[in-house]
């Protein structure tokens, strides 16, 4: 496997054969290719210098296994060149595989939580994705009050969240291996935290919604952005924010109010308010430009921080903790050096 695994860290680096030769510096990219078809075999001196030039654990090459993704689809991502979409595929499963690698080593440790299915609501409309999103909070009981940290929330139903430096025209991914036992959102590091949020519960919506065969993917793709607002910001929330009769009008300061409460941009509460028909079109477009005019479709007043996943940290911490694995296998998990780890908080509090 060794092969496949010197392919995919260069994949995943976004490296070609020629730069990742030119960055070893003693090697052609022939001689590359040879080890990533299997042709030839590299000795420890070579999977050392790969490593190192990699910037990755020389542990990576000889994981016992390869996480098999259900296939991957960049739907919003159509512009996105096919070795990046490649390199952002990589990121996801180097992930994953860490994060179950980490769970298997609580075997004797109830840390399951239970997965959310796949497709368990179907929706063929706009309107059907509206509802499935109050299906989906009285399904986790979480009422329609706003979402303090929904990534915590997605993390206590059994969804994994990784947060990822990714290329500019990457937003996020829902990810779920071949059997669908674990499923992952992968969310780009480099957005505000509103943006993260709205990506997350759109990327929930493509995991818990069923589609018609038919449907188009601008369809699909509309009924998750419904889905992600009605789900941060409640219909009955919204009217009880901005009334129940259509409006002509709304103040730029009200968008705000709302943003701050429930978590997403004051772009997606204008929409909230189209969608819901309660604010005119001559009041919507009127809106949008003034949110161009303002610059707001590229920066928004107030951006909110980032959430930050917890629990594969917590988990790392735990194991530690208890001896379940070494400090190096913990750096290893957390892909930091043993130097980066606080040398304060290195060892377990309580009785010895």
């Amino acid at each position: 496997m060794i092969h496949d695994r010197i392919r995919r860290a260069r994949v995943l680096k976004g490296y070609t054969l020629e730069a990742l030769a030119q960055r070893i510096g003693n090697i052609t990219k022939q001689a590359l290719s040879k080890f990533e078809s299997g042709q030839t075999a590299p000795n420890s001196t070579r999977l050392l210098q790969l490593a190192k030039a990699l910037e990755l654990s020389p542990e990576y090459f000889f994981r016992a296994d390869v996480v098999e993704l259900a296939p991957l689809e960049f739907r919003k991502l159509a512009k996105m060149p096919k070795y990046r979409q490649e390199q952002v595929t990589e990121r996801i499963r180097e992930h994953l595989e860490r994060y179950i690698a980490l769970e298997n080593c609580f075997e004797h440790a109830d840390i399951d939580t239970p997965l959310t299915p796949s497709g368990m609501l179907a929706v063929s409309s706009f309107d059907e994705a509206e509802a499935a999103a109050n299906q989906l909070r009285g399904h986790w009981q979480i009422g329609e009050d706003a979402i303090a940290n929904l990534t915590e929330l997605l993390e206590e139903r059994g969804i994994k969240v990784a947060v990822l430096h990714g290329p500019d025209d990457f937003d996020g991914a829902c990810a779920a291996t071949q059997d669908g036992q674990h499923v992952l959102i992968a969310l780009n590091a480099e957005r505000p935290g509103e943006r993260m949020r709205f990506t997350a519960a759109h990327e929930l919506g493509h995991w818990v919604m069923k589609f018609p065969d038919d449907m188009s993917e601008k369809d699909i793709e509309t009924c998750c952005h419904r889905f992600a607002g009605a789900f941060l910001y409640p219909s009955s929330c919204v009217t009880s924010d901005f009334g129940g009769h259509p409006r002509s009008r709304v103040h730029p300061r009200e968008l705000l109010i709302a943003k701050q409460h429930y978590g997403l941009s004051m772009a997606a509460v204008l929409r909230r308010l189209k969608d819901l028909s309660l604010l005119s079109e001559s009041g919507f477009k009127y809106s949008s430009i003034q949110f161009s005019k303002n610059g707001w479709r590229k920066e928004e007043p107030e951006a909110l921080p980032p959430e930050t996943p917890r629990r594969f940290e917590s988990l790392v911490f735990w194991g530690l903790a208890e001896d379940i694995f070494s400090k190096s296998r913990a750096a290893e998990f957390l892909q930091q050096p043993l130097s980066a780890l606080d040398p304060s908080l290195t060892g377990p509090l309580g009785i010895q």
